[in-house]
C-alpha cells in the first residue's frame, strides 16, 4: 500500500511505500542486490588468501626451510585483509547488477562451490604459486630445502638468508592480495572501464602496500617479524602476483561478457 493507506492493510503488506513512488521499490531491490553482491566480493577476496597462507606450515613438515610465520599470518589477516574486506560495504554497483537474475534464498548460498572454488582454487592457488616461485628463488633456499635442516641448525648467514626468503613470501602475498582486491571488485566488468571508484577501498590498498613496506625494510619491524630488506629486483618479482591475477581475471571476465552476450544475441 502506499503511504496514506489504511494502518490494516499497511500491517498485512509486504511493502509500504513512504513516499508514494513505485521507483522506490526498483531503487530498494537494487540496495538489496548490491549489499548482497558486496558481501559475496568481501567473502570472495577474504578467502583468496589462505590458501598461501596455509601452505608454508606443511611444507616445514617436508623440510622447506619457514616461508611465513605465525606473526606475518596474523599481520595479513589483520593488517591487510579485514579493512579491505570492509571497505567493500561501499563499493558501487556495477552496471549488469539490476540485469542478472536474483538469487534464490534457499537453493543459492551465499558461499557455494563456485565461490570456494574461486577463492581456494583460482585466485588462492595463482597466489600460491607466485609466492613459492619468489621464495624459492631467492639466495640458498634452494639449497637450504636439500639439506632439510631444521632453522635451530642454520649459520647465521643462512639464519639471515631465510628471513630475507620469508621477506620475499610476505611481499609478494600482500601484493597478490592487492591483486585479488582489485580482481573481485567486479564480477563480469572490466576493471579498466568500471574503474576505482571505492576510495576507503583505494586507501586501504595503499595503507596494506605501505605497511609491508614497513615490515620489509624498517629495523625494528624486521626484528619484530624476522624479516630481511629485498634489492629492487627481488621486489619487482613479487609484483608478479599482482599481475598474473589481475591480468588472469580481465581475460576471465572477457570471455564471460563475450559468452552471455552470444546467449542474449541467440534469445532475439
Amino acid at each position: 500500500p502506499l503511504s496514506h493507506g489504511t494502518e490494516v492493510a499497511k500491517e498485512a503488506a509486504d511493502i509500504v511505500l513512504l513516499d508514494d513512488k513505485f521507483s522506490a521499490i526498483v531503487s530498494a531491490m537494487g540496495q538489496g542486490r548490491l549489499c548482497s553482491e558486496n558481501l559475496k566480493k568481501s567473502i570472495m577476496y577474504t578467502l583468496c588468501s589462505k590458501i598461501p597462507q596455509v601452505m608454508p606450515t606443511f611444507a616445514e613438515l617436508l623440510g622447506v626451510p619457514t616461508a611465513l610465520t605465525v606473526a606475518q599470518v596474523l599481520l595479513v589477516d589483520i593488517g591487510t585483509d579485514i579493512w579491505t574486506a570492509i571497505a567493500y560495504a561501499c563499493q558501487p554497483a556495477e552496471n549488469s547488477l539490476m540485469r542478472n537474475k536474483p538469487r534464490h534464498p534457499q537453493k543459492e548460498h551465499m558461499v557455494d562451490g563456485a565461490l570456494l572454488v574461486y577463492s581456494y582454487g583460482y585466485v588462492g592457488v595463482m597466489q600460491m604459486i607466485a609466492c613459492w616461485c619468489v621464495f624459492l628463488s631467492m639466495p640458498q633456499m634452494l639449497a637450504l630445502t636439500e639439506m632439510g635442516r631444521h632453522a635451530t641448525s642454520y649459520s647465521p648467514m643462512e639464519l639471515q638468508a631465510n628471513y630475507a626468503g620469508m621477506a620475499s613470501y610476505y611481499w609478494t602475498l600482500v601484493l597478490g592480495q592487492v591483486g585479488a582486491a582489485l580482481a573481485t571488485t567486479t564480477t563480469r566488468s572490466s576493471l579498466f572501464t568500471y574503474g576505482l571508484p571505492n576510495k576507503w577501498l583505494n586507501l586501504c590498498i595503499v595503507l596494506e602496500i605501505l605497511l609491508a613496506l614497513l615490515v620489509v625494510y624498517w629495523g625494528p619491524a624486521q626484528r619484530l617479524f624476522k624479516t630481511e630488506s629485498l634489492t629492487l629486483h627481488q621486489a619487482l618479482m613479487g609484483t608478479g602476483s599482482f599481475v598474473a591475477i589481475v591480468m588472469v581475471e580481465e581475460c576471465r571476465k572477457y570471455f564471460v561478457r563475450r559468452s552471455q552476450k552470444a546467449k542474449s544475441q541467440l534469445l532475439l
